[in-house]
């Protein structure tokens, strides 16, 4: 048996992180992927001694049969718990919604991700969540393996999400011959919009002898958000878009402390790819690094509200997203041509909900350090809400 991949997150609201290793694959898994029996997904309790127990069976986690190569621990209905949601490879999506106290249900059926609107499986490989269109719920994206068609889910109520046509977004026709695993949504520019980075590349080798119209080695692509639909901007935003890398992980982080949020990607057989963003200076952003006394100092999830006279802005600092990655856990917020925040909301994860809210924060710092005191509970994530008014 093998993983491929997992999450860290503080799903059962306890301060301290849990693993959620997604699930695994037979030996033959490695020569055929699509040929392997689904197994089990998994999951580990901190003990919060150095040690974890393996509560796949009491977490009800274990019911459920895949083949996960993504893995986002996000929240999908607002109740203040992190729910795992896999990228299944040759099976349908799974969604596992925190009912609390250490259990979980998977609603992929109900949720509508679990199948394509043809009701067929897909090949899912990179995931991430992120509220892309700032309706207040968290949205969901899979890659997928070329023709499959990659997966926008944008949440609509509760429980349900809706599938909005890539070719509406914007996104359809670029995509339709890639394969892709890494991707991440990320403000490239700080103009306060969710934008998306895809790394792609074909898992057969020998795709090529098969199939003209596929290759191998495939492009790096980055859309742009505009508001209302995602724009292909990857032939200007520089040479590297031009070469084709047979793409696995994307990992986002400032390396440089900029301000302008960089990419890492790792090539199969080949030496890693460190993207640094030259997008400087031309719009403010905050760099926000979340702590909480005798808690968890890097946590995924704290919801982070912005507002603006002219830009609101919500964020989510999630648990993993794209495949086989790890990110920065800082969060840069890019608030535009606004050069004042009047405030910035700190909404913390059960079982405390609670809120903070800062004001006079600095903007281009990456050291606005947001903390709250020692009664709020779990600090893994929470939801982060920003206002920033324009001043002249």
């Amino acid at each position: 048996m093998g993983c491929s991949t997992c999450s860290w997150d503080d799903s059962g609201s306890s301060a301290k992180l849990n693993q959620f290793p997604a699930a695994k694959w037979e030996d033959v898994a490695t020569v055929c992927p699509g040929c392997s029996s689904p197994c089990r997904a998994g999951y580990s309790h901190n003990n919060g001694d150095g040690t974890f127990t393996d509560v796949s069976k009491e977490s009800e986690i274990a019911g459920s049969l895949g083949k996960a190569w993504g893995v986002v621990a996000t929240d999908i209905n607002n109740d203040g718990l992190m729910d795992p949601i896999c990228g299944e490879r040759y099976g349908c999506q799974l969604s596992f919604a925190n009912r609390g106290k250490g259990r979980f249900e998977e609603i992929g059926l109900q949720a509508d991700v679990a199948y394509n609107a043809e009701g067929q499986s897909r090949s899912g490989m990179g995931c991430d969540s992120a509220d892309f269109n700032e309706d207040g719920w968290m949205d969901l994206f899979v890659a997928n393996i070329n023709e499959e068609i990659y997966s926008p889910s944008i949440k609509t109520i509760a429980t349900k999400h809706s599938k909005t046509k890539l070719w509406t977004l914007g996104i359809g026709m670029a995509t339709r011959s890639m394969s892709g695993w890494g991707l991440k949504f990320l403000d490239y520019d700080n103009d306060g919009n969710l934008d998306l980075f895809l790394a792609n590349g074909h898992p057969d080798d020998l795709i090529e002898e098969v199939y003209s119209g596929v290759k191998y080695s495939e492009p790096l692509m980055l859309f742009q958000n505009t508001g209302t639909a995602f724009q292909n901007v990857s032939q200007q935003s520089g040479p590297v878009f031009a070469k084709s890398f047979s793409s696995r992980g994307l990992a986002i982080g400032d390396f440089n402390n900029d301000g302008a949020v960089d990419v890492l990607i790792s090539v199969n057989d080949g030496a890693p790819v460190l993207l640094r963003n030259n997008n400087v200076g031309k719009n403010h952003w905050l760099g926000v690094r979340l702590i909480g006394k005798n808690q968890i100092r890097t946590r995924s999830g704290p919801a982070l509200p912005t507002r603006q006279a002219i830009l609101k802005r919500n964020r989510m600092k999630v648990g993993g997203g794209s495949f086989l990655s790890s990110h920065d856990p800082r969060i840069v917020l890019g608030t535009g041509k606004q050069s004042k925040i009047t405030w910035l909301e700190v909404r913390w994860p059960q079982p405390s909900g609670a809120v903070e809210r800062f004001t006079g924060s600095p903007h281009r710092s990456l050291h606005h350090d947001c903390g709250g005191d020692r009664q709020m509970g779990s600090r893994y994530w929470c939801r982060l809400r920003l206002a920033a008014k324009t001043f002249h």
